[in-house]
């Protein structure tokens, strides 16, 4: 994804074409008015005066921030940096992993060219298809680091020992602003061992779908090998094509609702004692 510090969001919105459209009509409205006397000046002045308010306000935006980010990660996207940048940031063992599996898609890719000319609709069909689930493999390899970064360095155990404490020195406690505070850190608790139990589970969910995506390369690679023509695969493409949406389809539900990683998590817990409002966990 775009790192959002390397965006600058103020000349992203003085760029976009609907503020060069409004400054574009700005001027030809004060040039259609220079002989009238002043209104070119008034022009100017209202344009200036909505421009500084645009600026100061739509680059702050989170539905503009998104926007932007969104039209940066399509860009790079095609341009292929972003599997670069995830393939880069990936520990050393899953690298391998990855260049395992995109060497067993480009034997595929070799078997399909000594295929009938007359087979290539079908084989391009499937190579879509394969492209694609390269891309959610290493989508998967990047979500399972960030979800074993997580789980890690967060100990339910800990966490469970830091609730029974705490129900302890509730109990010695008589209602008023220090058990509020109290209760409060308990619930923090309360989500942090929901939220570990809830990111194993999904985990194990990404690991699962990386089984399947081996065994379809696998299985494909191996019908390639041997077949005069991509309708052999007919049988099985339709279940396959299934397996891929329904990985992306899981790829998407994770990472919606991925956890921060630790560092984040720390910062989250140094607000555990904080007095200033009630404390949300997503």
């Amino acid at each position: 994804m775009s790192d959002n510090r390397s965006i600058h969001f103020t000349r992203e919105a003085f760029l976009h074409p609907v503020n060069l459209g409004f400054l574009l009509t700005v001027s030809f409205l004060a040039l259609l008015f220079s002989g009238t006397p002043w209104m070119p000046t008034i022009l100017f002045s209202v344009g200036l005066g909505l421009e500084l308010l645009y600026l100061g306000t739509v680059p702050q935006k989170p539905w503009f921030r998104r926007h932007v980010t969104s039209r940066r990660n399509e860009e790079l996207r095609r341009s292929g940096l972003i599997e670069k940048s995830r393939f880069d940031q990936l520990e050393l063992a899953n690298q391998k992993r990855f260049l395992a599996f995109r060497t067993i898609h480009d034997k595929v890719l070799l078997n399909f060219e000594r295929l009938p000319e007359s087979s290539r609709p079908l084989t391009r069909q499937l190579i879509r298809r394969l492209e694609q689930m390269m891309k959610d493999y290493l989508d998967h390899l990047v979500l399972q680091e960030r979800y074993h970064e997580y789980l890690d360095h967060i100990s339910p155990e800990s966490i469970t020992i830091e609730m029974r404490k705490l129900k302890k020195e509730m109990a010695a406690l008589s209602p008023g602003r220090l058990m509020e505070v109290k209760q409060r850190r308990m619930q923090i608790l309360e989500k942090r061992l929901e939220r570990h139990q809830v990111a194993a589970e999904k985990a194990e969910i990404c690991r699962s779908q990386q089984e399947t995506m081996e065994d379809a390369i696998r299985y494909v690679h191996e019908k390639s090998i041997t077949m005069s023509h991509p309708d052999e695969l007919d049988g099985h493409l339709d279940r396959l094509i299934s397996e891929l949406e329904e990985t992306s389809a899981i790829i998407q539900d994770i990472d919606d609702d991925i956890p921060p990683t630790y560092t984040v998590l720390r910062q989250l817990e140094g607000q555990e004692d904080d007095d200033s409002g009630p404390f949300v966990v997503r």
